[in-house]
C-alpha cells in the first residue's frame, strides 16, 4: 500500500502519530492539577483580552490597545501579541485553552504533511522515507514543549516545511508564471501568518533553515537561484502584508530596546558542541541550565528542547560509515564542494551564536538584533528540519539502508515516539512550570458569551502580601476578568521585572479617579507614538478625557494620532489583502485552464 496509494498511507500515519502526540502533550494542558505552563499566564489572558474586543468591536476593528493590564498597554503594536492569528479565531468560538489544544493540533499536522510534501516531491524521496521524515518533524520537541509551557506564538514554526516546499517544486517541473505567483502568494501568507501570531522575533532563524534546506536539496540535485527568488517574493509580499503591524511595532520597541539583559553563551567549544548535539538528538534535563554563563535569566529544560530522537544521527552516521568502507575519497561530489561549504557554515551560525567568549560576547550584544536578545539557544530550533533531512537523505542514499527502509522507517518512529513518551516531563507538569491556573479566565469568557462583552476595566488593582509587597502569582492577571487592571503586570514589553514600566502617577482603585489633572489610567498611544499625540511614554490620560478612556476601559477603540510612515504602512496591508485573493484567484484559474487544453 505504501507504494500503490501513498497519500493513503500518508493518510493514516498521520493518524497514528497524532494520535500518540495528543497522547503525550495534551494532558499537560491543562495537568491533572487543572494547571497550565505559567507563561500562558501572558497569552491566555490576551486571547480572553482579544476575545472581549472581537464581542465589542468585531474582526475589522484591531485593537491597537488594551485596558487589560498595567493600567494600559499596546496591544496590536505589540510584536507577540497575535489577535489576527488562528489561536485568537478559534477561541471567538471555544474558550481560550481549548483554543490553544485545537491550535496545537492543527499545526502538527499542517506540519506533517508539508515535510512529507516537501520530502516526497521537492527531494524526490520514498515513501517510507518520506513518512519517516514527516513523522520526526511532528514529533520534533521544540514545537511541542513550547507549546505545553505557554510560548504560543511558536505554532507557526511548523509551517517551515510548507515554506521550503513553495521555494522547492519537483525536479524537472515548471511551475510557469500563475504557478509563480501561486507560490509566492501562499509563502507571502505563511511569512505574515507569523508575524501576525507574534513569531516576527523568530523569522531569522527561520529563514536560515530555509537556505540550509535549499542548499542540502542543491547538493541531491543542481544548485538553483529560483528558490531564493521564491522565498524573496513570498517574503516582500508577507512585508506588505504586515507593514501595519511592523510599522507600529517598531514604532513601540524604540521606545523600550530590550537591551538591559545581557547575552548568556556556552563557554567552551567542546561543551557547546555537545550542547547542540545532546538538545538536537537525546533528551535534555534542568541541570543543562547550568553550562550557560553570562546569565540574568536562568536558562530552564524548555530552551534545551529541540530533540528529533536519536534516528537522525543514527541514520547519518550508518551514511557516513558506508561512505568509510567503500573508500569514499569526498563526502559529495566536486562539483558539489563549494555548496556543502556554505551548508556547513550554514548550520554553524546557531552553534556560533551560543558560544561564549567576552569579546565574541561584547560584539553580539552591539549588533541592532542581538542588543535585544536575552538567549540565543532558539536559534537552534533553525538546525531541527535540516536534522530531519539529512537522516531522510541517508537512508535513502545508503544501499544496505534502504533495502531495509520500510522496516527501519517504522522503527524509527517508533523510536521517536518512545523518545517524546519517556522523557522527563515533569518540569512541566503541576510540580514544574505548570502551575498557573486559568480557571478564572474560562468562566468569564462563558459570561462574556452569554453577556455579549467582557466586563469594564473599573479599577486598578493589585496582589499584595500582608506587608503591601506585590505578590508574583501567575493568577494576578486573571485580575481583568474581574473587572481589574494589574498595576504589577506581567508585561514582557517592560522587562521581565518591569525595570521599565514607567509606574509613576498610578495608584490602586478607580481608573476615573482624576489626580493632579490625571486619570488613573495610561494613555497607550504615548506607548507607541508618543510624537504624534505630543506625549510621552507612561503618560496618563488627562482628567478630562473621560470620553476616549470610557471607551478605552470598555474595549472600544477611541481616537489617537499616528505618524504618516505608519498611516501608509496600514494602507499598504489592507490593500495588498484586498488585491491578494483575485489575484491568486485568477492565478489559480489560469492554471486550471491551461493544464486542460
Amino acid at each position: 500500500m505504501l507504494e500503490r496509494r501513498p497519500k493513503l498511507a500518508a493518510l493514516l500515519c498521520l493518524l497514528v502519530l497524532l494520535t500518540a502526540f495528543a497522547a503525550i502533550w495534551l494532558p499537560l494542558l491543562p495537568n491533572a492539577q487543572g494547571r497550565v505552563g505559567v507563561d500562558y499566564s501572558l497569552w491566555l489572558p490576551d486571547l480572553l483580552a482579544g476575545d472581549f474586543w472581537y464581542l465589542h468591536n468585531g474582526v475589522w476593528q484591531l485593537p491597537w490597545f488594551s485596558p487589560s493590564q498595567c493600567a494600559g498597554i499596546p496591544f496590536h503594536a505589540d510584536p507577540q501579541v497575535a489577535f489576527l492569528s488562528v489561536p485568537q479565531f478559534l477561541s471567538f468560538i471555544v474558550p481560550p485553552l481549548d483554543a490553544v489544544r485545537l491550535t496545537m493540533l492543527l499545526f502538527a499536522a499542517a506540519g506533517f504533511w508539508s515535510t512529507w510534501l516537501l520530502a516526497r516531491h521537492s527531494f524526490q524521496l520514498t515513501v517510507p522515507v518520506s513518512l519517516l521524515a514527516a513523522g520526526l518533524f511532528l514529533l520534533n520537541g521544540f514545537f511541542a514543549v513550547r507549546m505545553v509551557v505557554g510560548h504560543l506564538t511558536y505554532a507557526p514554526f511548523m509551517l517551515l516545511p510548507a515554506l521550503a516546499c513553495l521555494a522547492l517544486p519537483a525536479p524537472g517541473t515548471a511551475p510557469g508564471r500563475s504557478g509563480e505567483i501561486l507560490r509566492a502568494g501562499a509563502a507571502g501568507l505563511i511569512f505574515a501568518l507569523a508575524v501576525h501570531a507574534g513569531m516576527v522575533h523568530a523569522l531569522p532563524p527561520l529563514c536560515l533553515s530555509l537556505l540550509a534546506v535549499v542548499l542540502m536539496r542543491a547538493l541531491r540535485f543542481v544548485w538553483q537561484w529560483a528558490p531564493l527568488g521564491r522565498l524573496a517574493a513570498g517574503g516582500v509580499l508577507g512585508l506588505a502584508l504586515s507593514a501595519g503591524k511592523l510599522a507600529a511595532g517598531f514604532a513601540l520597541l524604540a521606545q523600550f530596546p530590550r537591551t538591559l539583559y545581557p547575552l548568556p553563551g556556552i563557554p567552551g567549544v567542546l561543551n557547546l558542541l555537545g550542547a547542540v548535539l545532546r538538545s538536537l538528538f537525546l533528551t535534555v534535563d534542568d541541570s543543562m541550565g547550568h553550562m550557560i554563563a553570562n546569565v540574568a535569566i536562568v536558562q530552564e529544560q524548555h530552551e534545551f528542547e529541540y530533540g528529533v530522537s536519536p534516528v537522525p544521527a543514527i541514520l547519518m552516521l550508518g551514511w557516513l560509515a558506508w561512505r568509510v568502507r567503500q573508500r569514499k575519497q569526498f563526502l559529495f561530489e566536486k562539483k558539489n564542494q563549494k555548496t556543502f561549504v556554505c551548508l556547513v557554515l550554514a548550520l554553524l551560525v546557531p552553534v556560533a551564536l551560543n558560544f561564549y567568549q567576552p569579546g565574541w560576547n561584547a560584539f553580539l550584544k552591539s549588533l541592532p538584533f542581538f542588543g535585544n536578545s536575552s538567549t540565543n539557544l532558539r536559534w537552534l530550533a533553525a538546525l531541527i528540519l535540516p536534522a530531519i533531512l539529512g537522516g531522510a537523505l541517508a537512508l535513502h542514499a545508503t544501499p544496505p539502508l534502504r533495502r531495509h527502509q520500510t522496516a527501519l522507517a517504522a522503527c524509527g518512529l517508533a523510536i521517536a515516539i518512545a523518545t517524546a513518551a519517556l522523557g522527563d516531563h515533569s518540569k512541566y507538569g503541576p510540580d514544574g512550570m505548570g502551575f498557573y491556573n486559568p480557571a478564572d479566565l474560562d468562566a468569564a469568557w462563558h459570561a462574556a458569551q452569554r453577556a455579549g462583552g467582557g466586563p469594564t476595566i473599573a479599577a486598578v488593582g493589585a496582589l499584595l502580601d500582608q506587608d503591601n509587597h506585590p505578590v508574583g502569582l501567575p493568577e494576578r492577571q486573571n485580575a481583568m476578568a474581574h473587572g481589574f487592571s494589574q498595576l504589577f503586570c506581567y508585561e514582557p514589553l517592560f522587562g521581565y521585572r518591569l525595570e521599565a514600566f514607567p509606574m509613576r502617577g498610578l495608584r490602586g482603585g478607580d481608573v476615573m479617579d482624576a489626580h493632579d489633572g490625571k486619570l488613573n489610567l495610561k494613555n497607550p498611544a504615548c506607548y507607541v507614538f508618543p510624537a504624534a499625540n505630543a506625549c510621552k511614554p507612561g503618560d496618563q490620560f488627562d482628567a478630562a478625557d473621560t470620553e476616549r478612556a470610557g471607551a478605552f476601559v470598555d474595549y472600544r477603540p477611541f481616537a489617537f494620532n499616528k505618524p504618516l510612515y505608519a498611516t501608509l504602512a496600514d494602507w499598504l496591508s489592507l490593500l495588498t489583502a484586498l488585491a491578494l485573493p483575485p489575484v491568486l484567484a485568477a492565478a489559480w484559474l489560469w492554471r486550471r485552464v491551461t493544464r486542460a487544453t
